[in-house]
């Protein structure tokens, strides 16, 4: 009696296909929240959140995109904020699955605000709601480099000119100091700079050729007329003698980091009569 037998190519090619059977399973889906983004927009106050979300996920729509916004601390009780695919709040494109939202860092808006002295890193997630099921990515971002701030600035009101010096040789001078306390979250060493620039209003011009006048935390008393070094108080004796131009001076301050991020303004108006 004979018996039929199967070519060894087709048994192997058998077994494999049954192997690949038993491996076959479901596919799974890709995260469905991607392409986070945070920036703090400093000179608004405000911050930006935005984030790529699928319109489907498991076989359900997106109901919603949330932040659980947590701020400077990761053990804060996070604030609730919803995103928005809408072009409003903040969101620039309508129904582009990129869901966004410009929010103010002030406690009216959110409790977990990031203070002015923050540095380092804020906590988040991100989270959709798809039919009822929650999807969800923890975040750590940088806050990056913070701008200085300009904090008490010390300028008389009103200087007398010195009257004329009998002698055509010799000119009258008095000397006061002007005085800007400067902090910056980065630490002192971070910044570059600290000046104000002198506008006439009467003859509506800059003076010093527009040029910034500086001032120093060099602790240098007898040539800059700062006091003490290194404590952020930035200063400089400003001496007038008797052909300074009488008026109003708008004296205009800033601070400038080692980025070369500004500091706001600050103003002050001095009289010279």
């Amino acid at each position: 009696m004979k018996h039929n037998r199967l070519p060894l190519t087709v048994i192997i090619i058998f077994l494999s296909l049954m192997i690949s059977c038993e491996k076959t399973g479901v596919i799974k889906e890709s995260d469905p929240i991607s392409d986070v983004n945070f920036h703090y927009l400093q000179a608004s106050n405000k911050f930006f959140i935005s984030a790529y979300a699928s319109s489907q996920y498991q076989g359900s729509n997106l109901d919603s995109l949330m932040v659980l916004w947590q701020g400077v601390s990761s053990a804060d009780t996070a604030d609730t904020i919803r995103l928005f695919d809408n072009g409003t709040k903040g969101d620039m494109i309508s129904q582009d699955q990129l869901y966004s939202r410009k929010i103010m860092n002030h406690s009216d808006s959110i409790k977990n605000i990031i203070p002015s002295s923050a540095k380092d890193s804020i906590y988040f997630s991100i989270m959709g709601l798809y039919g009822g099921k929650s999807v969800s990515q923890s975040l750590i971002f940088l806050l990056g480099n913070i701008r200085p701030k300009i904090g008490t600035v010390v300028v008389p009101d009103t200087v007398l000119r010195p009257t004329a010096n009998p002698d055509p040789n010799i000119y009258n001078t008095i000397k006061f100091s002007v005085t800007a306390t400067v902090s910056d979250p980065n630490g002192i060493d971070d910044v570059k700079r600290v000046f104000f620039r002198s506008y006439h209003v009467g003859k509506d011009s800059l003076m010093n050729g527009g040029n910034p006048i500086l001032l120093y935390d060099d602790g240098e008393k007898d040539s800059s007329g700062d006091l003490q070094k290194g404590d952020g108080k930035f200063s400089r004796t400003i001496s007038i003698n008797e052909n300074a131009l009488v008026g109003i001076y708008h004296w205009t301050f800033e601070a400038q980091d080692v980025s070369s991020a500004y500091s706001d303004t600050v103003k002050k108006v001095l009289v010279v009569k």
